[in-house]
């Protein structure tokens, strides 16, 4: 027997808030715990939820945490590939403008939800997605790579437009992301409260403004 309509959106809407909670928790624990810290048992406790109900929605702990990250990572992605078509259509015209734009990026997925962006970095710096199942890894290698391609790509057409000094864009797209992300680390954990640090800006823009007088020509 078919659902009839109403039921079916209700039963659509209670499926999406219950998503909604297992990820929130989800987060949370593993915040507090790590990524290798946290059990699908702290995570549906602290959901309020019993063990084979989180299961219902994810069927392992690496595909919650890939449906945590990847609308993150698919942001900043497609955010750096506008900059980079930008520059294709030759738009630009001041490589500060340029290196702004970046920084900008960077900043307002940063801004969009600060715990997330801080459960993604650490995860990668402890090298826990060598361990994840294939598919996991493939989706998070996926839109990692396009995000460093597009750094890269708009590090080639900055120098090739003239914009930039002749660099290695290789190692300037991995700067400003360790740079960024370094500032970030720094400044939140001296602030040490919640929220963002109202310092972050103020230095990042120092970084931003060392980053130009050092490699753009015009």
């Amino acid at each position: 027997m078919l659902y009839k309509p109403p039921v079916e959106k209700r039963i659509k809407r209670e499926k999406l808030r219950r998503t909604e909670e297992i990820l929130i928790a989800a987060q949370k624990v593993m915040l507090a715990k790590g990524y290798n810290g946290a059990t699908m048992d702290d995570i549906a406790a602290e959901a309020g939820l019993t063990k084979p109900t989180v299961y219902q929605y994810f069927k392992t702990k690496d595909e919650l945490f890939v449906q945590l990250v990847e609308p993150l990572i698919q942001s900043l992605a497609i955010k750096l590939e506008a900059i980079r078509i930008l520059l294709e259509e030759k738009k630009y015209e001041k490589g500060q403008k340029i290196i702004s734009d970046i920084f900008d990026v960077y900043y307002s997925t940063f801004e969009e939800n600060p715990d997330l962006f801080k459960l993604f970095n650490i995860f990668l710096q402890f090298g826990v997605i060598y361990n994840m199942n294939v598919e996991s890894y493939t989706i998070i290698k996926l839109w990692g790579n396009k995000c460093f391609k597009e750094g890269n790509s708009i590090a080639s057409l900055s120098v090739e437009q003239g914009f930039f000094r002749d660099t290695d864009v290789y190692h300037a797209t991995d700067f400003v992301w360790g740079s960024f992300w370094g500032i970030v680390q720094v400044e939140q954990n001296k602030w040490g409260k919640e929220g963002i640090s109202p310092y972050l800006k103020p230095v990042l823009k120092y970084a931003e403004n060392l980053l130009v007088s050092a490699i753009v020509i015009r």
